[in-house]
């Protein structure tokens, strides 16, 4: 998490809100002994990528992935029934925490894995792979925009009504102390949610 900074004083001039959709989500685990099936695992959820989000976590020996699904969340079972046919050794966390996130690192430690920095919240520093995001534009227009992540837990307390009210109650909590504008317009980004393909379980199995 940032700092406090002299930003706080800038003038904003618009923000720029990407809000997070709503979904089913895990974090997937394989052990890869091999290059091939480094290859075959992030093949395997490159083709997941057409059906839900998906995010790296970890490449490696150790590769990890979280996935949310919007609809039909029986495709987290059966990504997991999959990687188990096909894979020494996988897991399946069905939730996000530290916790989910200090076991990735764990399992990482000791073998030939980099781990991805996932954003942390502005709010109370928790990683989250599919945050509510912000970017700041300021009326000084040499000065770089500031990129702001909020974690699900975060933004589902705040009880917003639109992603407009949202973006400024969390931005409000921001221990950044950042001075919104009543005036300063956010235009939200990112509203069309492409329409997913049927799930085929031929398409996404993977040869060996």
């Amino acid at each position: 998490m940032d700092k406090p900074f002299s930003r706080q004083k800038m003038s904003i001039s618009q923000i720029y809100c990407f809000p997070a959709q709503p979904g089913s989500r895990a974090v997937f685990l394989v052990e890869a002994r091999n290059a091939r099936e480094m290859r075959q695992v992030r093949e395997l959820f490159d083709m997941v990528g057409q059906l839900a989000q998906v995010v790296p976590i970890a490449h490696g020996t150790v590769m990890s992935y979280a996935v949310q699904v919007q609809g039909d969340a029986s495709l987290l079972g059966k990504i997991e029934a999959l990687l188990k046919t096909q894979f020494t050794f996988s897991l399946i966390e069905r939730n996000f925490s530290d916790v989910t996130f200090a076991l990735v690192r764990d399992l990482c430690e000791g073998s030939d894995t980099r781990l991805v920095d996932l954003p942390d919240c502005g709010i109370c520093g928790a990683r989250d792979p599919f945050p509510t995001r912000a970017t700041v534009k300021w009326k000084d227009e040499k000065a770089a925009p500031l990129h702001l992540s909020y974690c699900s837990r975060c933004s589902a307390e705040q009880k917003a009504e639109d992603p407009e009210a949202l973006v400024r109650s969390l931005m409000k909590k921001d221990p950044r102390r950042l001075r919104i504008p009543a005036d300063a317009p956010v235009h939200r980004v990112g509203e069309i949610v492409e329409e997913r393909p049927a799930w085929d379980r031929d398409v996404i199995a993977i040869a060996g």
